[in-house]
C-alpha cells in the first residue's frame, strides 16, 4: 500500500528538489519532452565548484531539464569508488576524469565499509575520510552525485550492507518492515548526512543529488514502494535534495518505483527508445543515463578484464546533449574481504579482488586506449563551443620486485586455536558467532559403521573435509550445488572435521526467498548434517576469523601442520621510495596476501586475476613483511611484484603454476 506523503512533507520537497512546473510529465507529448531535456553540447551551465552557494534543480515543462543556477545544466559523470582507491590517489583520479572531459563524478558509499564490528563508525581513516574525499572533490572543481544506498550492489560484500543483519534468522533487508534494517540503515545515514551536508551545492559544496538505495525495480520486493518513500523522507528531513533513482531500462524495472519529483536513472539509456520508456514513468523529474558500462563485472574462474566499446553511446548521447554517468570512470581494488558475489539464477559467482572493470582508467589508475577515446568524442563536442578540456594527468608509477621464496612459518591448522570451541547441537553459521568470513572448523564424531552417504543442508562456500586427519575431498560452491559425499567405512568411531573458508556474501541476485538469495546467504555450515539420513549432534566449532593483527602477528609453529594449508612469511628489502606494485600469485593455489599488516585481497589459481595490487603507500623503504595464508599449499614457491596486473585471458579453471617469468 503506498504512504501518503504529509502535506508539510510534500512542501519541503518542493523546495528542497526542484520548483515544480505545473505540467505533469505524464501527460506531456513525448516530443515535447524529448526536446526540452536536450541540450546543444557546450551550451549549458558550464559553472564549476567555487566555494560559494549554487541551486541545482529540475525545470522546464514537466521539470524535464537539470537546471544549475536557473541554466540547462548537462551532467557528465562516472563512477569513482573512495573506498576502493588509497586515498592518496583521490586527487589524481579527479584529476583524470576532468581531462576526459566530465564535470561531475558519481560515488558510491558503502555502508559496512564504514560500520566497525563494535557499532561504532569510522570515517575518518585512510579510504573511509569521506569529508576528506568531499573537500578533495571541492578543491578540483568538479560536482559530485551521492549515491549512499544504504543498498548499492557494487560487487561489494552484501552488496554494501553489514552482514550482521544475518544474524537474526528471518533478516530481511531493503524494507521498512524490518526493525533491525531499519535502526542500522538509519543511524548509518546519519552519519553520512552530518559528514557529507555541508558539502551540498547549495552550502558552497559539490553535491548536486542524491541517489534513493540502487535498483529497486530488479528487487524481488520492488512493490514496497513504501521503502523507496521512506529513503525520501530521511533525506528531506536532513536537508538533502534533489534525488534520482536508478532502474533498468524497461517497464518491468520502473513501474511502480518512479517517485513524484524523483529524476529517472537508466541503467544503462544507450537509445531514445530507452529514454521514451523512462519518461513514461517520470513525474515532474528529468530523465537520463545514471550508467553506461565501459565493461563488466568478473568473476572467479571466468575470462580476464575487457573493455566494451561505447565510443557511439558516449558520441550520440553528447549529441543529444543528454546527462550521462559511465559505470565506472576507475574500479580500483576491493582489498580485504569486501569482494561480494553473484547470483543470477545458474549458481554462486564469488567477485575478483580487482575491480579492474574494464574501466577507461584501469585498476591501478593509468589510463586506457578507451579513456582516449571518449576523451576525443567529448573534446570534440565540447570544442564546438569553445571550451577546451584540461591535460592529461601523469599515471601514477609502477616498480617491479625480483623473485623471492617466503618460508613456511605454520601450517594452516596451526593457527586454529583449540578449547574453548563453540559447542553446539548441530553446526551454526559465521554470522551467529559474529564472524565475518574467514574460517571455522567444525568437528563432531561419527560412529562405526559402513561406508556412508554425508549430507548436509548449507555449506557455504568452499571446504576441506577430514575423517580422523584424513582428507577425503574438498568442496567449490561455485562448480556445482553439491550437498553430500561419501565416507568410508569405519570400525571405530572417528573425528568428521570439516574446514569452511567463506567468500562474498551475494550482492545481487534474482532471488529472494530460496537459497540462492541475498538473505539467505549465510556462511559455513549450518544446519543439520545426516549421516544415512541420521543427524549428527553435539559439534564443536573453532573459529579463525583472519583478522590483520593476528595474521601480522602470529609467531611460527614449532612443528608445522603436515596437513594441507600453509602461513608463509617473507621479509623482503627495498632500497628505494616504493612505487605501486602488483604481486604476482600465479604459483600458488588459493588464499590471502597481507603486506606490512594490510589485507590485499583473494588470489586464486582459477584466475583470471593472478595478481594482487599493492599501492606505494603499504610499502616502506627498508624491511617489508609478507605474509601469505593458502589453504591448499605445504611448500613455498617464489613470488615477485610487476608493474602491471595480468592480462592473459585464462580458460575456466585452468591451473598456472607453470607460469613463466
Amino acid at each position: 500500500m503506498r504512504a501518503t506523503v504529509p502535506r508539510a512533507l510534500a512542501a519541503a520537497l518542493m523546495l528542497a528538489a526542484t520548483t515544480m512546473s505545473a505540467a505533469d510529465g505524464r501527460g506531456m507529448e513525448m516530443p515535447d519532452r524529448a526536446r526540452m531535456e536536450k541540450i546543444p553540447p557546450g551550451v549549458g551551465n558550464t559553472a564549476a565548484p567555487d566555494g560559494k552557494p549554487h541551486a541545482f534543480t529540475f525545470g522546464g515543462p514537466g521539470n524535464s531539464q537539470f537546471l544549475l543556477d536557473g541554466k540547462p545544466f548537462q551532467i557528465r559523470s562516472a563512477e569513482v569508488h573512495p573506498q576502493r582507491i588509497p586515498a592518496e590517489y583521490w586527487r589524481h583520479r579527479l584529476r583524470q576524469a576532468k581531462a576526459m572531459g566530465l564535470n561531475t563524478i558519481s560515488i558510491y558509499i558503502m555502508w559496512a565499509g564504514f560500520e566497525q564490528p563494535d557499532g561504532s563508525f569510522d570515517f575518518k581513516t585512510g579510504s573511509n575520510a569521506l569529508a576528506t574525499f568531499l573537500r578533495i572533490s571541492k578543491e578540483e572543481k568538479i560536482w559530485v552525485l551521492m549515491r549512499p544506498g544504504p543498498y548499492v550492489c557494487a560487487e561489494w560484500d552484501f552488496g554494501g550492507i553489514p552482514n550482521r543483519l544475518l544474524k537474526d534468522p528471518n533478516a530481511k533487508i531493503r524494507t521498512i518492515t524490518d526493525k533491525n534494517y531499519v535502526a542500522g540503515a538509519t543511524a548509518y545515514m546519519k552519519h553520512v548526512a552530518d559528514i557529507s551536508r555541508p558539502f551540498l551545492a547549495k552550502n558552497g559544496g559539490t553535491i548536486l543529488m542524491v541517489a534513493l538505495d540502487n535498483e529497486f525495480g530488479s528487487w524481488p520486493r520492488r512493490h514496497e514502494r513504501n521503502y523507496l518513500e521512506w529513503l525520501r523522507d530521511f533525506w528531506v528531513k536532513e536537508g538533502f535534495g534533489p534525488f534520482f533513482t536508478c532502474d533498468g531500462p524497461a517497464d518491468s524495472f520502473l513501474d511502480n518505483v518512479t517517485l513524484p519529483g524523483v529524476a529517472v536513472g537508466l541503467d544503462p539509456g544507450e537509445n531514445e527508445a530507452a529514454f521514451n520508456i523512462a519518461r513514461k514513468h517520470a513525474v515532474n523529474a528529468p530523465v537520463f543515463c545514471s550508467e553506461i558500462y565501459p565493461g563488466w563485472i568478473r568473476h572467479w574462474g571466468e575470462g580476464n578484464w575487457t573493455p566494451s566499446d561505447k565510443t557511439a553511446v558516449v558520441d550520440w548521447l553528447m549529441k543529444q546533449g543528454y546527462s550521462f554517468s559511465f559505470y565506472v570512470l576507475t574500479g580500483g581494488t576491493t582489498f580485504g574481504f569486501n569482494s561480494g558475489a553473484n547470483n543470477f539464477g545458474t549458481g554462486y559467482e564469488p567477485d575478483l579482488t580487482s575491480y579492474d572493470f574494464g574501466a577507461p582508467l584501469d585498476e591501478q589508475g593509468r589510463v586506457t586506449k578507451a579513456f582516449h577515446d571518449y576523451r576525443n568524442i567529448i573534446a570534440r563536442h565540447l570544442g564546438q563551443a569553445g571550451q577546451k578540456l584540461p591535460p592529461v594527468e601523469a599515471d601514477i608509477p609502477a616498480m617491479e620486485i625480483p623473485s623471492f621464496t617466503p618460508v613456511r612459518i605454520a601450517g594452516l591448522w596451526d593457527r586454529i586455536p583449540g578449547r574453548p570451541s563453540l559447542v553446539k547441537a548441530e553446526p551454526v553459521c559465521f554470522e551467529s558467532f559474529d564472524q565475518n568470513q574467514g574460517i571455522a572448523v567444525y568437528s563432531v564424531i561419527v560412529p562405526a559403521g559402513p561406508e556412508a552417504k554425508l549430507e548436509w543442508a548449507n555449506l557455504h562456500d568452499y571446504a576441506h573435509f577430514y575423517l580422523d586427519g584424513q582428507f577425503i575431498g574438498p568442496l567449490d560452491r561455485r562448480v556445482g550445488p553439491a550437498n553430500h559425499l561419501r565416507l568410508p567405512a569405519r570400525t571405530k568411531p572417528v573425528k568428521l572435521e570439516v574446514l569452511v573458508e567463506a567468500m562474498g556474501h551475494i550482492n545481487y541476485t534474482t532471488h529472494t526467498n530460496s537459497a540462492a538469495g541475498m538473505e539467505a546467504d549465510r556462511k559455513g555450515l549450518y544446519g543439520t548434517v545426516k549421516l544415512d539420513g541420521t543427524p549428527l549432534k553435539d559439534w564443536s566449532i573453532a573459529v579463525l576469523p583472519l583478522r590483520t593483527a593476528d595474521i601480522a602477528g602470529a609467531k611460527p609453529a614449532a612443528a608445522p601442520s603436515a596437513r594441507r594449508g600453509s602461513h608463509f612469511r617473507a621479509t623482503i628489502t627495498l632500497k628505494d621510495a616504493p612505487k605501486d606494485t602488483f604481486f604476482d600469485m600465479s604459483k600458488y593455489e588459493k588464499g590471502v596476501v597481507w603486506v606490512n599488516g594490510h589485507n590485499l585481497g583473494r588470489y586464486w589459481h582459477v584466475g583470471p586475476q593472478l595478481r594482487l595490487y599493492c599501492p606505494a603507500s603499504w610499502l616502506k623503504p627498508g624491511e617489508n613483511t609478507i605474509d601469505i595464508l593458502d589453504l591448499e599449499m605445504t611448500e613455498p614457491r617464489p613470488l615477485r611484484g610487476c608493474h602491471e596486473r595480468n592480462f592473459e585471458n585464462i580458460n575456466k579453471d585452468t591451473r598456472n603454476t607453470d607460469n613463466q617469468w
